[in-house]
């Protein structure tokens, strides 16, 4: 699923659209994950022998880190230092953003072009902007919920990979194999008030 396909967008790849979410519109809503499963891969079945968790891979499968995609349209482009083939997500309004926001970087380990490491507890990302999910934890097999904090005027929330062909543009997806299923809330987040 590549995410530039989103909102009904065409990026000219050979991708099929991400999967979406759609949800009211409100201030103060939180993105949450409480599971993300599943293992997926590319090069066919019989040429990649591993496939990734949600969190990606750092071995090379397919194509190897450092990636960085230029924005495609009217959406951020998306860099990684020293990981490949997470699950990203991105949110949208009702309509297609007017230009491209800020590409987003993420890393593992290895902040050498700088970047959010992928442990973060919080992340405010913009409509349009694609962004690291993985397993929706602050570790790479266990830790903290991620809260993603939502854009007050987005209405949809598309998940899906980054992938391409050596060039730094969306492709090669045709090769893609497995799955990841995805349990997840877009809620106002719970507050406690304490009665002295």
């Amino acid at each position: 699923m590549d995410i530039w396909q989103a909102g009904g967008y065409s990026d000219g790849s050979d991708g099929m659209p991400p999967a979406v979410y759609t949800f009211a519109a409100a201030p103060g809503q939180v993105l949450t994950f409480s599971s993300v499963t599943g293992r997926w891969s590319c090069g066919g079945a019989l040429i990649s022998r591993s496939k990734n968790g949600p969190d990606g891979t750092n071995k090379g499968n397919c194509f190897a880190g450092p990636i960085s995609f230029a924005p495609v349209g009217p959406f951020s482009g998306f860099d990684s230092t020293d990981f490949v083939s997470a699950l990203v997500g991105m949110f949208l309004a009702d309509s297609l953003p007017s230009s491209a926001p800020a590409t987003l970087g993420f890393y593992w380990a290895n902040n050498s072009l700088g970047g959010i490491k992928t442990n973060f507890y919080s992340l405010s990302p913009q409509i349009g902007q694609v962004f690291f999910i993985g397993n929706g934890l602050t570790g790479r097999r266990t830790g903290l919920t991620q809260v993603f904090n939502v854009p007050q005027d987005a209405t949809n929330l598309y998940l899906g990979y980054v992938d391409d062909c050596g060039n730094g543009l969306p492709g090669c997806y045709i090769d893609n194999y497995g799955s990841l299923t995805a349990t997840f809330a877009v809620a106002s987040p719970m507050v406690t008030i304490l009665d002295k």
